[in-house]
């Protein structure tokens, strides 16, 4: 097939996280949780990402400049459907994937899996997963794996509430059903265009509308609230803690904090009670004993830091040890020194010489 367009909804304020910034840059473990959508995205190699951007613009925008996005503004947030409309000039010949800003717990094999079940009958394809509380959500109803609609919460019926089985908005819509769109009125309670519309028209057309079930709701449903978000974060610290450990890194308690953006080399070990933050770099061998604190920083190899300690914006180079309770910042540069317990270290602090340029180990007092 041809290489999909991934179209990202990012417009929307998210008023339940009562929150001045938008939804999509509130963080999971370090990073706005658009950037793991636009960086599932990205695994999928298509043929063009577009960033449907609203509240905020500005900020979301900025912050993906870096990224090869194109960024399109929806100036009034009339609902799904009005949201991708609004990318239909930017799109490339190919179908077109729908995700949104505000799932970031998606992961690249549940996005493979769903384009690889569409491909089977390239047909408007909707993922679902069942919750024990549908509340909120719009209600799928089916027929088999035939769609037969999806009712959105206001508009359902009692009976069509009891329904477990919810739509996670994200979707294929084949090139050729794009059109469709425009058909979509704004005639429902909350006077907005839905996307999810288009299987009413698309069966009227005599179109078969197709569901793809995600047995894992909380991988691909939206964060809506600030207890939502800490429930992400939550789940987000097992998944980096999972990684690191099956590429060698020994932890020793999951009682740590290590952000999306940190890397860490084999065989090194973490006590419990540390936080890696930031743009964070840890070498090979390095031992982090506990109630470290280490931001902004680089770690190489078989380096020791021993308990209480407070790294932020330092390089540590090979073979150092870190005495407890002590803190380097601001630059700082440490090589071929042993620090003993309770020293701070400060701003273009280097290594010393001797006198004939050879680095000479110095001994820092405690």
């Amino acid at each position: 097939m041809k290489k999909l367009n991934v179209v990202i909804l990012a417009a929307g304020k998210g008023e339940r996280m009562v929150s001045k910034k938008p939804k999509v840059m509130h963080e999971i473990m370090g990073r706005p949780m658009i950037r793991y959508v636009v960086e599932r995205a990205q695994e999928l190699s298509p043929a063009k990402i577009i960033v449907v951007v609203g509240y905020g613009r500005e900020r979301v925008e900025e912050y993906l400049r870096s990224y090869p996005v194109t960024c399109v503004l929806q100036k009034e947030q009339k609902g799904t459907a009005h949201a991708l409309l609004a990318a239909g000039r930017f799109i490339d010949k190919g179908d077109i994937l729908v995700l949104y800003g505000d799932v970031p717990m998606i992961e690249k094999e549940t996005l493979k899996d769903f384009i690889s079940f569409y491909e089977k009958t390239k047909s408007i394809t909707f993922m679902t997963t069942d919750v024990p509380d549908p509340g909120g959500y719009g209600r799928v109803i089916m027929s088999g794996d035939e769609i037969m609609e999806i009712r959105e919460e206001v508009d359902a019926t009692r009976k069509e509430r009891e329904i477990r089985r919810i739509n996670t908005g994200i979707c294929i819509i084949p090139i050729r059903s794009f059109s469709m769109l425009r058909s979509i009125s704004a005639d429902n309670k909350k006077g907005e265009y839905y996307l999810t519309d288009i299987c009413r028209i698309g069966r009227q057309r005599g179109q078969s509308i197709k569901g793809y079930n995600h047995e894992n709701a909380r991988e691909v449903l939206g964060i809506n609230t600030r207890k939502e978000l800490l429930e992400a974060n939550a789940t987000m610290r097992q998944r980096v803690i999972e990684q690191h450990m099956q590429k060698g890194v020994t932890i020793l308690d999951r009682n740590v904090y290590i952000e999306s953006g940190v890397k860490i080399g084999i065989d090194t070990t973490i006590f419990p009670n540390c936080y890696l933050l930031g743009r964070t770099v840890v070498g090979s061998d390095v031992v982090i004993g506990p109630n470290v604190i280490v931001k902004d920083s680089v770690i190489h190899d078989n380096v020791t830091v021993e308990g209480f300690v407070t790294i932020e914006g330092a390089e540590i180079k090979e073979d150092v040890k870190i005495g407890p309770f002590s803190r380097a910042d601001h630059f700082v540069y440490i090589g071929d020194t042993a620090v003993g317990k309770n020293v701070n270290t400060g701003l273009k602090q280097v290594k010393q010489k001797n006198a004939s340029g050879h680095r000479r180990k110095k001994e820092c007092a405690e």
